[in-house]
This record gives C-alpha cells, sequence and structure tokens, in this order.
C-alpha cells in the first residue's frame, strides 16, 4: 500500500467501487458495512453515509445523464426534481464528508454501476480520481439463468405485473453479456483493478460471502471482527411470487404506480412461506440462455 497515504484528508486515498452486480448479495454485504462502519473506520476504511445508508444509490444517480435519471424509479423515491442542482450537493457533501475521515480508502457499493453506460462510467471516474489514488473495481458475476431468475423476483416486489414469460421476453438478454459490460468497464472507466468473482457458495472463501468480498475489496478485516448483520433480499418460491404479482395487478387497478408499489411490509410476511417450487425461466429462454452463454 505505498501509494496509499495516511488519513491526514490532504493526500490520495485509495478507493474501492464495488458495482455488484445485482443480486449477487450485494444487499447483505451493504448492510453489513453499514452496520460495521464503526469497525471499518478503526481500520482506515470509510464507507461514507452521504451516497445512502446501506446501498449507495445516490453515486449511481448523480453519475446518470439527465435523460436516464428522470425514468429511474429510485430518481423519483428521492423527491429529487432539479438534477444538476442534486449532483452540485451531493458532490458537495461527499467530497466534505471524505475530506473529514481519517480514512486511507474510502468503499463504495451500489449494484446499480454494472449497468453504466459510457457517458455515466466517465463522469464516475472523474469523481472516484478527485478523491483518491489507486482505484480498484469489485464485481461478482451469477449465472445468466439464475440470475435472471432472481431478476425476475425482484422485479415483481417492486410492482412488476407480467408474467414471467412476457417480461422475460421483453428484458432480453444483452445485459448478460458479461465480457462486453466489464471490457466497458476496464476500456472506459480504466480502474487500476478490476476483480471479478462468481457468485457460487462453493468458490466463496471460507463459504462466507462476506470474507470473500472482503479479501476481494483488499480490505484486511476478519469477519468475526464484524457486528452480523440480517441477510437480505432472500428468495422467494414460486407461488409466493405469484401471489405477489397479482397483489401488484390488484394495486395496480386501484390506482398505484407500478414502479413505486412499496411491497417490503408484504415480503416480510411472505418469507414465512417456505417450501414450494423453484422459480426457474420457461423452457423456451432456458435454450435460448444455453445456446447464447453456456461456453
Amino acid at each position: 500500500m505505498s501509494d496509499v497515504t495516511t488519513p491526514t484528508g490532504t493526500g490520495p486515498r485509495r478507493v474501492v467501487v464495488h458495482i455488484g452486480m445485482g443480486k449477487t448479495g450485494t444487499s447483505s454485504v451493504q448492510y453489513l458495512l453499514a452496520a460495521n462502519r464503526e469497525v471499518l473506520a478503526a481500520h482506515g476504511v470509510l464507507f461514507p453515509r452521504v451516497p445512502g445508508r446501506a446501498r449507495h444509490t445516490r453515486l449511481g444517480l448523480a453519475v446518470k445523464p439527465d435523460d436516464e435519471l428522470t425514468r429511474t424509479p429510485a430518481w423519483h423515491r428521492i423527491g429529487q426534481p432539479i438534477p444538476q442542482r442534486f449532483r452540485r450537493r451531493f458532490r458537495r457533501k461527499l467530497l466534505t464528508e471524505i475530506a473529514s475521515a481519517e480514512a486511507h480508502t474510502v468503499l463504495f457499493s451500489d449494484e446499480a454501476l454494472f449497468g453504466l453506460n459510457e457517458e455515466a462510467l466517465l463522469r464516475l471516474r472523474a469523481l472516484v480520481r478527485e478523491i483518491g489514488g489507486r482505484v480498484r473495481v469489485v464485481a461478482y458475476l451469477r449465472r445468466q439463468d439464475d440470475h435472471l431468475s432472481s431478476l425476475y423476483q425482484q422485479e415483481v416486489k417492486v410492482g412488476e405485473t407480467r408474467r414471467m414469460e412476457e417480461w422475460v421476453s421483453l428484458a432480453g438478454l444483452t445485459g448478460h453479456d458479461y465480457h462486453a459490460r466489464l471490457s466497458a468497464w476496464r476500456d472506459v472507466f480504466t480502474p487500476d483493478e478490476l476483480v471479478v468473482r462468481p457468485f457460487e457458495r462453493s468458490s466463496f472463501i471460507d463459504g462466507s460471502l462476506y470474507a470473500d468480498f472482503l479479501d476481494a475489496a483488499g480490505i484486511e478485516i476478519a469477519v468475526p471482527d464484524l457486528t452480523p448483520s440480517e441477510t437480505r433480499n432472500q428468495s422467494l418460491d414460486a407461488e409466493t411470487i405469484e401471489f405477489l404479482r397479482i397483489l401488484n395487478l390488484q394495486r395496480v387497478e386501484q390506482g398505484a404506480e407500478a414502479w413505486l408499489i412499496n411491497n417490503l411490509e408484504v415480503v416480510e410476511r411472505l418469507r414465512q412461506h417456505d417450501g414450494g417450487p423453484t422459480l426457474t425461466l420457461p423452457e423456451a429462454t432456458l435454450d435460448q440462455v444455453d445456446e447464447r452463454w453456456q461456453e
């Protein structure tokens, strides 16, 4: 770590950007980090609060172009009407928090970063280079078929009303070209290090996602030294997801906006339903995935 200066607030810091991808345990990692900010700080690592309490949603929003930003449900949920004003305030508050922290490493985590376009990647690069010295990007990848099933569950949790067959035909598979996506991060964002790992329990260090993530991020803290956090965004079975989809339909018929539906309380109660069939992709889609991505 010769390139990292100590916590004076004046020299370059090491920056770690955890970009997901989504549905690879990101929420669990983020809540673990949020629950252990003081432990991280004692080891010289800042997990800033300005971008978000756990998930750094505001970081991803701050670098998106205006037209894409205004189409993002999270933007409407935080109630920020003027993009330029939001970006100025976000940058000012973030840099102030970092400057006042006694940390040699700044750690960001937002799964929405994984799919950023070139313009957004360039904006993020400018912000990150302003913060620190060496930059490490950490990404986890999940099998495409497994990821699509999990992603559909997440969409239903926040208001999706279509059946899986219709949803997946519209969603397409272009976002699952991992080589193309990571090549964009390498060539446009140009990190000093790009660490990519499979989201497979058998591949995790000591069988622990937390231990594996800390190693991937280059953070020398043992998992037993951290306060455990509740596992987040656990999967629901197929019957429960279908019930939730029908509930979404009813709420939309009553005038709710699909992408502004908050199903959190209902989902927590539905977790008690266990043992139903596992949600899987339609056979035709599984064939497409196998043909395109098996190699």
